[in-house]
């Protein structure tokens, strides 16, 4: 996930592969980065996480089946015919400019395009991220279930769709470490667009979705 630095020049120690070691200076609005620490100029021997069976552009989603907060089964296959959009948060995320932001984004497509479009949230933290917990969060922001659903599953299926979405993520120090991408997927099924990290604005991903509906219209009744 990115952070903004406190001051640049630090980045004049790294290379690609390095292990540093900095502190995290987490605000209402930001999270900065300050006083980083080389440890180690390669990761030889420590093995990271690798997306699996990413989805390329242009290519059709597999089908998926997750359980939304209401405890219901859902398919992606169910929105046949709808612009979907998708990302990946969890509820206890502490960074403000990480999931909540992602999460402020979906709330301003919901008020922009709801019945447009579908909205789905999958939690990167299944085993605390259950049906009540996502309920709760939902009322938080407001999503309207006709929209806006929170999706978990197990362990296994929440990592299998998130590969296909090209995230990755695992446990650390009482967080998760996470990738962020938010993704579109078009009327007919397939990745129409992958939106990286979480550093742009609410703005940009409406004229995204805006200019996917246009090319896209609904199919007539």
């Amino acid at each position: 996930m990115p952070f903004h630095l406190e001051a640049a020049r630090d980045l004049a120690q790294l290379t690609p592969g390095s292990r540093i070691d900095f502190q995290l200076k987490v605000t209402r609005g930001a999270v900065t980065a300050r006083h980083i620490h080389l440890q180690q100029t390669a990761l030889d021997g420590i093995a990271l996480p690798k997306a699996e069976a990413k989805i390329a552009i242009g290519e059709r989603m597999p089908d998926f089946t997750l359980t939304d907060q209401s405890g219901r089964a859902v398919r992606l296959s169910g929105f046949a015919g709808q612009l979907v959009a998708v990302d990946f948060i969890y509820t206890r995320c502490p960074l403000p400019d990480v999931c909540p932001r992602l999460s402020a984004n979906f709330a301003r497509l919901q008020k922009r395009f709801a019945g447009k479009i579908a909205l789905l949230s999958i939690t990167l933290d299944p085993q605390h991220d259950t049906p009540e917990v996502l309920a709760e969060y939902a009322q938080r922001w407001r999503a309207d279930s006709r929209t806006w659903l929170f999706l978990t599953g197990s362990e296994e299926d929440v990592k299998k769709v998130a590969g296909h979405f090209g995230v990755v993520y695992w446990p650390e120090e009482g967080a998760i470490t996470h990738t962020s991408s938010t993704a579109l997927i078009d009327r007919a099924g397939k990745l129409a667009a992958l939106v990286e990290g979480s550093s742009f604005t609410s703005q940009q991903l409406i004229d995204l979705v805006r200019t996917e509906l246009d090319r896209t219209p609904a199919p007539s009744p």
